[in-house]
């Protein structure tokens, strides 16, 4: 009987944690990914990243405990107050790369074809960037910090462009490029 018992009350008390592990997990993947702030020591901007897990799972019991795991400032000065998550803690998505990323691509027109670029979902194919000169410019090859300045002065291209453009860079006696007829918009 007590053995009955016993195991009813564990079934009931791990079905009990499901919410809480799911609100973990949750928050520990909206945590996760390189941020970029301004460093209060010296002004300049940094990339940082926050424990996510930890971070997850303080946030299910309703603590905001962040941690920072890396910084492009470390080793040099990994032994500063951290003063740096107040700015985390008052905007968390403001300062994630891919939020700045994604909210710069919302509504913007690809610079190739003249097409909408669809909103950013991590499956699918990235957009690409035109540099001033031309290039093609993958966002995976631009550093953190360097991300807003690097946005300021390209223009947005849509993943089709981008491969277009990335092949006839890589490859240039290969592909012929041809002017597009204008499309008209029904």
């Amino acid at each position: 009987m007590f053995e009955t018992l016993a195991l009813v009350f564990g079934v009931l008390l791990a079905v009990s944690l499901i919410p809480l592990l799911f609100l973990a997990i949750r928050n520990a993947f909206r945590e996760r990914g390189p941020r970029v702030i301004t460093c209060p020591e010296n002004g300049c901007r940094a990339e940082v990243a926050v424990g996510a897990w930890r971070s997850g799972l303080s946030s299910a019991f309703g603590e905001e405990n962040r941690r920072l795991v890396a910084c492009s400032r470390w080793p040099e000065r990994e032994d500063c107050d951290q003063a740096c998550l107040s700015e985390i803690a008052e905007d968390p998505n403001g300062c994630l790369v891919r939020s700045i990323v994604s909210d710069w691509y919302a509504g913007r027109r690809c610079a190739g074809c003249g097409r909408e670029i669809p909103a950013l979902h991590a499956t699918d194919r990235r957009p690409g960037l035109r540099a001033p000169d031309g290039r093609a410019v993958e966002l995976a090859d631009v550093a953190s910090v360097d991300v807003e300045r690097v946005l300021a002065t390209h223009e947005p291209v849509c993943a089709n462009c981008f491969d277009g453009m990335a092949f006839r860079q890589r490859y240039p006696g290969v592909a012929v490029e041809r002017p597009q007829p204008p499309t008209t918009l029904v």
